[in-house]
């Protein structure tokens, strides 16, 4: 019932009389108690008689939806305004998440008037999921909340049967529900894959899981350890005897939080579940690799490569049986063809080592370095006496293994990611602009067979080859059998869709918990924004022309905030660093390890104040990343801090709102119930505005709160001109994905309420210099633009709606010369004129 409102949803549907069918489902889940030690939710017989009324109802009511969406037609309308001609506006940038340092969405940048698309620019998922073929069958990981596994008939792409996981009945399935977006490993009898989410370890995502290779059905789980969705990918090896993977505790949700990065080598006995080891490597973002003969090889940050016998019972502490070690980070998988290993590192160099004694027999130095790679290198592919590689300078090469020798370079039309695949003297890479290339070697000449263009979205995804086809996935979770001549021979959604009007309908959604979170910034005629597939992108800001990106280890919640010609930024799921960036080049200016960061930072006269995931407030020294103070926090300091005069602001999931000295770290005053989450603190002329509340910057005391019912406040608000705008979401819906959601204009003195509009939710409003207040939906596809001053009697006009291809999950607009930027979970950034 829940997916089929999203779904009603995602088509444009305003589900008002769902509002309360879900608020009694959730009365009778009992949904705030998300801690239960995953023990299955009990029902008295009542329960389950209110419980199944409830449902009724919701399909009554959502039933009566459906033939709206059948019948009805998009709300979204263009004003008959002018589009702004961004060359007669003045450089107003947009340097942070809500414009300025002090939160406002106010910077006195006009806003788009027109309501129609500029452009829009792919950003897909760290999709690294690699498809495993066996016969002529295919095993393709789905990251949905009800479906995570396609078994395809190879030649058709028929679903031969798909696996189904059963899901709690609470609130926040969407966060509660694991998410596969691991590589499929092929076992005797089963498939494995290893699950990713949010909760922790205290949730339900933490296990490798074995499916039934005949029926699809789940059959067991083997505990391994959480695995943050933000990292993007849980990576691990196994045969029919030992599964081994990396692991850290990632507890988030702990006091205090646990945010470790894998840094060890764990292995379990897969029929019985029993620990056989723990190997201490140090940071590790390789998918660790087993060869036939049961050795494991892992390579680690600090450009270690490991290799140990990893099917059998080892020592308390033991030790690989050899490392070897290259003059970069080995962020990739090594891969094993006869005796030899070989890997790429981040020194631009290419290693062949003797397996069984780690020596090195050959290795090749790229001319050109790419330094705003994470992973230089993409995993290798090795057959017939050659290895073919991509890498992040835009070439693909191939090796003859025992000489070294290269037998062919062929340059690309961007980075290529995902490993290669050949056959006989033709090969076959995909690239980071979504194209597809076919060349072959003859006589030592290199032949261009083909180039398409099969995606908008990157391909990340390594390839996988069966006689003449080969299987691709690219981020946008779609599946594309290509044959060795270059013909599609099917295509499909990696998630359960439809299409309706030339666009895809999620009918599952994605699991673990909210991905498109980025906040876009601009300045000098750029656009930055992060992505859940690790990048940080500058493009440029009227065509959306990609300028640079940079590569980190985690996804990318927060805005890449914009300061005096560099760009700061922080992941979350990876390695500890938080970056300074050039903004013209992408070059790295500094990093500096401060942990994850899922917020945006804020920076003020030569200082970056950095929100910590570990429960820690950061102050670093913006020019050369050198710490000046950190402040704890009880629990994660999540979102973004607001600077005002010489006070800083930060808000907790410990419920405490803490204004600090910005140059000393002092502590000033505490303000408990104006904790932050999603919702952030904003600072105003003396006037911090949290969720519903007004809070007086110099003494933290409260001024005054607005109420509406029951609702929850978990959005920044916005200030200009005498009026404030918050907003609420009404029923807890998908957990992430709410059921509606408000947006109030306030009087900024009194509290009262001036007009409210549909819209919001997990996006906070923003208004542009000529009045207009922007915001997106949690609850809709549409984008709004409204007007500021209401028509006096609780509404306000709307002047204009934008259709989005999804909703924006926690992302906010930035506004710059005339049009707005935003990154909707349908995979693009909008551009908006």
């Amino acid at each position: 019932m829940k997916l089929w409102a999203v779904t009603l949803q995602q088509l444009g549907v305003r589900l008002d009389d769902y509002v309360a069918v879900d608020n009694r489902l959730n009365s009778v889940t009992r949904w705030n108690n998300l801690w239960n030690d995953n023990k299955p939710q009990v029902f008295s017989d009542e329960e389950m008689d209110t419980a199944c009324k409830v449902i009724d109802d919701g399909y009554a009511v959502l039933e009566n939806y459906q033939k709206v969406a059948n019948n009805g037609k998009s709300l979204a309308f263009k004003s008959d305004a002018k589009p702004i001609d961004p060359t007669t506006q003045e450089e107003i940038p947009w340097t942070s998440y809500k414009g300025n340092e002090g939160l406002t969405g106010y910077t006195g940048a006009n806003g788009p008037t027109k309501g129609e698309k500029a452009w829009t620019f792919p950003i897909g998922l760290a999709w690294e999921s690699k498809p495993a073929i066996e016969g002529d069958r295919v095993y393709i990981s789905s990251p949905g909340v009800r479906t995570t596994m396609y078994c395809l008939d190879i030649n058709t792409g028929d679903v031969i049967w798909n696996t189904k996981q059963e899901i709690e009945i609470m609130g926040d399935q969407l966060y509660h529900a694991p998410n596969n977006q691991s590589s499929p490993v092929v076992l005797k009898d089963h498939i494995m894959f290893r699950e990713l989410g949010a909760r922790g370890n205290r949730g339900p995502t933490k296990d490798v899981v074995l499916v039934d290779k005949k029926t699809g059905e789940i059959v067991r789980e083997i505990e391994v350890g959480h695995v943050d969705y933000r990292a993007g990918h849980a990576p691990f090896a196994a045969n029919n005897d030992v599964v081994v993977y990396p692991f850290g505790v990632q507890d988030i949700h702990d006091t205090p939080p646990l945010t470790q990065a894998f840094d060890r080598m764990m292995a379990k006995d897969i029929k019985t579940g029993q620990k056989l080891y723990e190997m201490y490597t140090g940071y590790t973002f390789a998918e660790p690799f087993l060869d036939d003969d049961g050795w494991a090889y892992q390579g680690t940050l600090d450009g270690y490569l490991f290799a140990w016998k990893a099917d059998k019972r080892l020592a308390n502490r033991p030790k690989p049986n050899w490392s070897f070690r290259a003059g970069g980070a080995i962020n990739d998988k090594s891969i094993v063809f006869g005796d030899y290993v070989m890997f790429g590192a981040n020194d631009g160099v290419f290693y062949c080592l003797n397996k069984k004694t780690g020596t090195i027999k050959w290795k090749y130095k790229v001319d050109d370095l790419e330094t705003r790679s994470y992973r230089h290198f993409s995993a290798p592919f090795a057959a017939e006496g050659k290895v073919a590689v991509g890498a992040a300078d835009k070439n693909f090469y191939v090796f003859d293994i025992e000489s070294g020798k290269v037998l062919l370079k062929k340059l690309a039309d961007d980075w290529i990611r995902s490993a290669p695949v050949f056959t006989g003297d033709t090969f076959f890479f995909a690239t980071m602009k979504g194209s597809f290339y076919g060349v072959q070697l003859k006589k030592n000449k290199t032949k261009e067979l083909f180039h398409k263009h099969i995606s908008h979205h990157p391909i990340l995804a390594d390839l996988a080859i069966k006689d003449d086809k080969i299987v691709i996935n690219d981020s946008d979770l779609y599946t594309h059998c290509i044959n060795t001549k270059g013909d599609l021979v099917w295509k499909r959604s990696t998630i359960e869709s439809f299409e309706k009007d030339g666009n895809r309908i999620l009918s599952d959604q994605i699991a673990g918990g909210a991905y498109y979170q980025s906040k876009p910034t601009a300045a000098d005629d750029m656009v930055f924004f992060g992505s859940p597939c690790r990048f940080i992108y500058a493009v440029d800001a009227q065509t959306g022309v990609e300028k640079w990106k940079f590569e980190i280890g985690a996804s990318i919640s927060g805005a890449p905030t914009y300061y005096e010609g560099k760009i700061y930024v922080g992941q979350q799921g990876g390695e500890d660093d938080f970056y300074c960036i050039d903004a013209k080049t992408g070059e790295l200016v500094w990093k500096q390890s401060v942990d994850w960061v899922w917020g945006s930072a804020t920076c003020s006269d030569g200082m970056v104040y950095i929100p910590g995931i570990d429960g820690y407030a950061w102050a670093l020294d913006a020019n050369t990343g050198a710490m000046i103070w950190k402040k704890p926090f009880s629990r994660s300091v999540c979102s973004e801090p607001a600077v005002e005069g010489n006070t800083v602001v930060f808000g907790s999931w410990d419920d405490y709102l803490r204004a600090f000295n910005k140059k000393t770290g002092e502590l000033l005053w505490q303000h408990n119930g104006a904790g932050t989450d999603s919702g952030v603190a904003i600072i105003k002329d003396g006037r911090v505005y949290v969720k519903n509340k007004c809070i007086d910057l110099k003494t933290g005391e409260l001024l005054w709160e607005f109420i509406d019912g029951k609702n929850i406040f978990n959005i920044t608000p916005a200030v200009h001109d005498g009026k404030v705008y918050m907003s609420c979401w009404h029923g807890l819906g998908l957990g992430g994905i709410c059921v509606e959601a408000v947006v109030y204009c306030i009087d900024i003195n009194t509290g009262e309420l001036i007009w409210k509009q549909l819209g919001a939710g997990l996006s906070s409003p923003v208004v542009g210099g000529e009045g207009n207040v922007y915001f997106p939906s949690i609850a809709d596809p549409y984008f709004y633009c409204v007007d500021s001053e209401g028509n006096g009697d609780g509404t306000t006009k709307v002047k204009w709606m934008y259709q989005m291809g999804n909703k924006v999950e926690e992302s906010t607009p930035a506004l710059y010369k005339g049009k707005a930027y935003i990154m909707s979970s349908d995979g693009y950034i909008h551009a908006i004129r």
